[in-house]
């Protein structure tokens, strides 16, 4: 079963022992990184939709809006956020919840639109789907360890199903389940494009050959170049004219404050002994959890739930030979007993899985810088001083490290990554420390605790310390406008009729050829760095054939567009099309990508238009005391449905029981949260609640 023959037999009815594979393979998934089943994992998990989407009134009906006047179950929601993650990838953890919620409204539109069009993928194209995803997922990967089709299905339907809430059978059913409805919308989706991007088609040969053209049309020029390191030695400068350049930007001759820290790191590498002791004292059943975490397959060593870790590495050693062959013995011992030790255990708990905790080592690394940090808090409590971590470090044997001086623009402090320096820079004698938030996870990096050890304060540095630098700056300006001056004569003197060539050998300048270059950008041959490529760039592009430029300041940094560290006059001497050659070469594809772009557009815009039909937004309202909200549209035929068009205005009037008097609104309402009379303009499913307190009610 584990041959490519088997995989279709994969997608009808679990005819494969999965069990089997994942034993043998399970850490080929870790080689897959296909974006797709990357982000689907990350929020397609039971405990991930209750973190986002809550329990209680999170579930009520109505809340995720209305598509084609049927109300959007919280299913159908948690599927279309999904979708949108799995796109997005790992990227997703950074977008903005508006944004995916924008997104999964796009998504329902594409379903209800799949539906109307009687778009419904066979199992045969989602089956076509998923094996093309998994032949782009392996195919770089060596031979020697390029998992089956089999293997890679089987360990993508677990990660799709992985949930602390599921034993690992019902991880693959549901993994599987989840598998298919993602197939089945990426192959729906596709058809769905084809069937309203039409305009895309529509794009002519003719219309892209035009386009094409333009865009790669090749430019010719000549050009005379100035650089202001050509006019340095012409820069005598008194000692007069530096101290006056020198005041006159004391500002640029300030050292800023800078700051030292001192820190103690606690790497679990130096707990390891600590760690072996404890690992010795497990029962079988917790002993068994870190070594089956550590390597699946180390229940296929005799012995393994009693041996200690030393006897144990010295039967893994032989048996692992992807990981440590070529090690001698104590070498291969040593690794192994530190990733056991350091690794993570994930064990199960009244047939649960519970969470994941650190390994050993890690947990006793955590708690000797927590140890180390009370004791350093309550010292700092009784003296705060700037040497208490130092002078403590000492006493209990502890290296400490001391990071060289930095200024708060320098972004992080080195040696200490994990710090910035915009921390430091909040730091005093009175609150002098950082401890750090590292998760206590196997994956965490080493944990520390540091200290304000010095501030320096901010100077100027004095003529002498700053002479040097001084001159070299006088010098740069100066010779800049040397730079500026001869450029203007040469100016005149193109514009006196002159020819680039004459003006050239007049001014021991070399005409350099230039291009061909296109207008889409670039590097432009001949010009290596004697000016910005895109200032010349845009100068030849604005000029008719055979016309000059103005003298044009430019950098020859790309980076530092600001700096006039060069000058330029530009002749634009031919326009040219593009050749044959590249033509035939080219365009085929351009033209590929011309009408994927305009079908894109054309898709995008229809389904905006055909969602914003289809699609209602939920303003729901509630009660705190007694009354009532009394709900109405603005020109729209909604009236106090609860569901309305994105954009539409919605007055609300909220009324008071007997004895009761309104107080606030809350929720979407922001603005006069005080008068009972309001309105709120509907953006996205919102809520809305309105206060009533009784009379005499303080």
């Amino acid at each position: 079963m584990d041959g490519e023959s088997s995989f279709p037999v994969l997608f009808y009815r679990n005819m494969i022992n999965f069990q089997t594979i994942r034993n043998k393979q399970k850490w080929l998934f870790g080689l897959i990184a296909i974006p797709v089943i990357i982000g689907f994992v990350i929020l397609f998990t039971p405990d991930a939709e209750d973190r986002i989407f809550g329990r209680g009134s999170q579930s009520q009906t109505g809340d995720y809006g209305q598509l084609d006047g049927k109300i959007v179950t919280r299913d159908q929601w948690i599927e279309a956020r999904n979708i949108v993650v799995a796109q997005l990838g790992p990227q997703s953890r950074g977008i903005p919840e508006s944004f995916l919620n924008t997104r999964a409204v796009q998504i329902l539109g594409e379903k209800a639109l799949m539906e109307r069009y009687g778009i419904n993928p066979s199992q045969s194209d989602s089956n076509d789907w998923i094996l093309s995803q998994i032949d782009k997922s392996i195919e770089g990967l060596p031979s020697e360890s390029r998992p089956t089709r089999g293997e890679a299905y089987s360990n993508w339907a677990q990660g799709l199903g992985a949930s602390t809430r599921l034993k690992e059978a019902e991880q693959i059913k549901a993994g599987e389940g989840r598998l298919e409805a993602l197939a089945r919308y990426q192959v729906g989706v596709t058809q769905l494009r084809g069937l309203a991007g039409v305009a895309g088609i529509l794009v002519s040969n003719k219309e892209a050959e035009i386009k094409f053209r333009n865009e790669n049309k090749q430019y010719e020029a000549e050009a005379l170049f100035l650089s202001h390191t050509n006019y340095l030695m012409l820069v005598q400068p008194t000692d007069e004219q530096i101290k006056k350049h020198y005041t006159n930007t004391l500002a640029n001759n300030r050292i800023p404050e800078r700051r030292q820290v001192s820190y103690v790191t606690f790497p679990a590498t130096n707990y390891l002994d600590e760690a072996e002791e404890i690992f010795n004292g497990l029962n079988t059943a917790s002993r068994m959890g870190f070594l089956t975490n550590y390597w699946t397959n180390i229940t296929s060593i005799a012995g393994y739930k009693t041996n200690t870790i030393p006897a144990l590495a010295k039967l893994i050693a032989p048996a692992r030979t992807n990981l440590y062959s070529g090690m001698k013995e104590e070498e291969a011992i040593t690794a192994i007993r530190e990733a056991i030790l350091r690794t993570p255990h994930l064990g199960y708990e009244n047939q649960r899985q519970v969470e994941l905790k650190s390994g050993l080592a890690v947990v006793q690394a955590y708690k000797a810088r927590l140890k180390f940090q009370n004791a350093l808090k309550e010292a700092n409590k009784t003296q705060p001083a700037l040497d208490t971590l130092e002078k403590m470090a000492l006493l209990q044997g502890l290296t400490v490290t001391s990071s060289p001086p930095f200024a708060i623009q320098d972004g992080v402090v080195f040696g200490l990554p994990q710090v910035t320096s915009a921390q430091v820079f909040t730091l005093s004698k009175t609150n002098a420390c950082i401890f750090d938030d590292s998760p206590l996870s196997g994956s965490s990096s080493d944990f520390y605790t540091a200290s304000l050890k010095k501030v320096i304060p901010s100077r100027n540095r004095t003529f002498v310390e700053a002479k040097t630098t001084v001159t070299a700056d006088f010098k740069k300006s100066e010779s800049i406008k040397l730079m500026n001056e001869a450029g203007e004569k040469i100016h005149q003197s193109i514009k006196g009729g002159k020819a680039l060539e004459e003006v050239g050998k007049e001014n021991n300048l070399v005409v350099a050829k230039l291009g061909p270059f296109d207008s889409v950008g670039g590097p432009i041959p001949g010009l290596a760095n004697r000016a910005n490529t895109e200032d010349v760039r845009t100068q030849a592009l604005g000029l008719d054939v055979g016309s000059i430029s103005e003298l044009i300041a430019s950098s020859t940094d790309s980076s530092d567009l600001a700096s006039e560290e060069a000058a330029f006059v530009v002749k634009l001497t031919g326009k040219n099309a593009v050749s044959r050659d590249r033509f035939d070469a080219e365009f085929a594809e351009y033209l590929k990508s011309a009408r994927s772009a305009a079908e894109s557009q054309s898709y995008s815009a229809w389904l905006r238009d055909e969602t914003a039909e289809l699609y209602k937004y939920s303003l729901k309202t509630y009660i705190d005391g007694k009354g009532e909200i009394k709900v109405n549209s603005v020109k729209s035929d909604d009236g106090g449905s609860g569901f309305y068009k994105q954009g539409t205005t919605v007055t609300l009037e909220a009324e008071p029981a007997v004895n009761f008097v309104f107080k606030e609104w809350s929720g979407a309402v922001t603005v006069d949260t005080g008068n009972a009379n309001n309105s709120v303009t509907v953006l996205r499913n919102d809520t809305v609640t309105a206060t009533f307190v009784k009379k005499d009610a303080k």
